[in-house]
């Protein structure tokens, strides 16, 4: 895989956490060092230690890893990226921040095959040690609370430039935008909907999904489209 860090804005860098380009988008943000948002999956957390290489930066350089919410393509690298940097701050809200450390289990899905490989899936178990809540910044983003994806998912707006991280409010899986990627993969589709709802009042310009490709333009157009067609 050949790693990149596509600059999206100052200080702000996308990262495929796997070789596929756009499938799954973790962010790099430098203020104050680096804050990390996601960590990608298990087996290829070195696209992200390479990314910060790339930029210059080390393993010392890391201070803050913030998770969206605790699903495995966003926290499976999070065991060796602290292997890595052991030094890191890690962040989530309350709820998410208690399936990541081990104190609550995740929501079993209501799909029989999706729930049997989550049965066979490992959830790295790490101490969360900062706990944050809508209306919190973390790197000059503002944390807008968007549950039913995941209970405890958060989406991230940079109000300074209108930089929109949806995380998995909408994104790509593995062509068409969807609210909530898929039905199948939100623990509650009509709240995951009413969140989509509650991200456009939103004042933003450029969209960053977690799965598919940046909307440096038309993205509200867009994002609009795939909550018109939403029927959960």
């Amino acid at each position: 895989m050949s790693v990149r860090a596509d600059k999206i804005a100052p200080g702000v860098y996308r990262v495929d956490a796997i070789r596929f380009p756009n499938a799954v988008n973790v962010l790099l943000l430098e203020n104050d060092g680096w804050t990390l948002v996601d960590t990608g999956v298990e087996d290829n957390p070195d696209s992200i230690s390479e990314a910060l290489s790339m930029l210059g930066s080390g393993p010392e350089d890391l201070k803050r890893i913030f998770l969206t919410h605790h699903h495995g393509e966003h926290i499976g690298g999070l065991a060796g990226l602290r292997e890595w940097a052991p030094h890191v701050e890690v962040g989530a809200t309350e709820y998410e921040g208690r399936v990541v450390s081990g104190g609550l289990p995740p929501v079993q899905s209501r799909n029989p095959i999706l729930r049997r490989m989550a049965d066979r899936e490992s959830m790295p178990k790490t101490p969360v040690g900062k706990i944050l809540r809508e209306g919190d910044f973390v790197s000059g983003f503002r944390l807008i609370s968007t549950p039913g994806h995941s209970l405890g998912h958060v989406s991230m707006l940079r109000d300074a430039d209108g930089l929109l991280f949806t995380a998995d409010v909408f994104g790509r899986f593995p062509h068409k935008l969807r609210v909530g990627v898929r039905k199948v993969l939100c623990t509650d589709p009509p709240m995951a909907k009413r969140s989509a709802q509650k991200l456009l009042r939103e004042d933003f310009a450029t969209v960053i999904l977690a799965h598919g490709p940046v909307m440096r333009s038309g993205g509200r157009e867009k994002l609009q489209k795939a909550l018109d067609k939403c029927r959960y």
